[in-house]
């Protein structure tokens, strides 16, 4: 018995100690949405209460009354671009949203072991999400939602798709208006490249001569997708209604998640927003154990024009040795 012990302690161990970083595809879909949410860490997943937050908890559209339309432009690092749009739409007891995300570059030179330094051709690189989300009330304190979403990535003539599930839930408690939130994300299939340049002309029997070359196609190894559970805490230390203490003019949010990924170690991110008015806002959050991203900040303005709002959000993220990352949201509701 005392083996068994010291082999299941080893096992234990070892699958601890394993660090599974770089094993997944489509990291892209690990790039955050809205300025708003990236301003205070990314801990968004128990308040996910604007058209950016169909991204962190599917479930938090449920609790949108108004058609909003929200688009992202992002000034990624290494000349990438990364752009997001969604689109909600209330339907009596569900409320429907349809989004996707984009991520490219510029045209890069492509190099061979031939010409190292260049053969004056190009090639494109692009990874785009589209998602179709559906969001409702269980209770009058719990709302549900699911996404479908189609993946693709492409590389020159190369390209590998795959479908996946987010399923999220919010709990609303009686307690000081606390919200908890929880959603697993990148639920589904593998990706594997395929194209036309995996096409080689080989020679199936080279040891015997005089035969002719065969076209074949060089296999690739397919991976899962960056699959994550994630947990949320977000409540009012100051505001209307439910808050900790009460007031009408100024509102204080504390948010902070959990993350527990399939290629990684868990992460704590923690985020804070504060409001004036209802129309001026200053946001900031910090990630703990994350590679790179560690400080983020951001503001913000809502204007309400009868019953339209108009929301424009900025944050920024210092991302260590890399370049720091700009990103500008404009949102709107009628």
């Amino acid at each position: 018995m005392k083996r068994i012990y010291i082999v299941l302690i080893l096992f234990i161990s070892v699958g601890f100690c394993f660090n599974k970083i770089g094993t997944t595809a489509a990291p892209f879909l690990k790039i955050e949405f809205g300025a708003r949410a990236v301003a205070m860490g990314g801990s968004f997943v128990a308040l996910a209460n604007d058209a950016s937050g169909i991204y962190y908890n599917p479930a938090g559209i449920a609790e949108l009354n108004q058609i909003y339309l929200t688009g992202v432009h992002t000034e990624w690092f290494a000349d990438l671009n990364y752009d997001c749009a969604a689109f909600v739409l209330p339907a009596g007891r569900i409320n429907f949203g349809l989004w996707g995300s984009f991520l490219s570059c510029n045209d890069i030179e492509i190099t061979t072991v031939e010409q190292p330094e260049g053969t004056d051709q190009y090639m494109n690189y692009i990874d785009g999400l589209l998602g179709i989300t559906a969001s409702a009330f269980l209770s009058d304190r719990l709302s549900i939602g699911i996404t479908a979403k189609y993946i693709q990535q492409t590389l020159h003539n190369e390209t590998a798709s795959t479908f996946a599930l987010d399923i999220g839930s919010i709990l609303r408690t009686p307690l000081k208006g606390a919200r908890l939130g929880m959603c697993l994300v990148n639920y589904g299939g593998r990706m594997q490249l395929a194209g036309n340049d995996l096409i080689v002309q080989t020679d199936p029997w080279p040891e015997y001569e005089g035969n002719p070359d065969v076209e074949a196609r060089l296999s690739t190894e397919s991976f899962p997708l960056p699959l994550a559970f994630k947990l949320g805490i977000a409540f009012d230390l100051l505001g209307k209604e439910e808050a900790f203490f009460i007031n009408d003019d100024h509102r204080l949010t504390i948010a902070i998640d959990g993350i527990h990924p399939n290629d990684g170690e868990e992460k704590l991110q923690c985020g804070v927003e504060y409001g004036l008015l209802n129309t001026l806002f200053v946001r900031g959050g910090y990630k703990v154990n994350h590679d790179t991203q560690k400080l983020s900040a951001g503001a913000g303005i809502k204007v309400g024009i009868g019953k339209k709002e108009i929301c424009v959000d900025y944050a920024y993220v210092h991302m260590g040795i890399l370049d720091s990352t700009h990103r500008i949201s404009l949102g709107i509701g009628f």
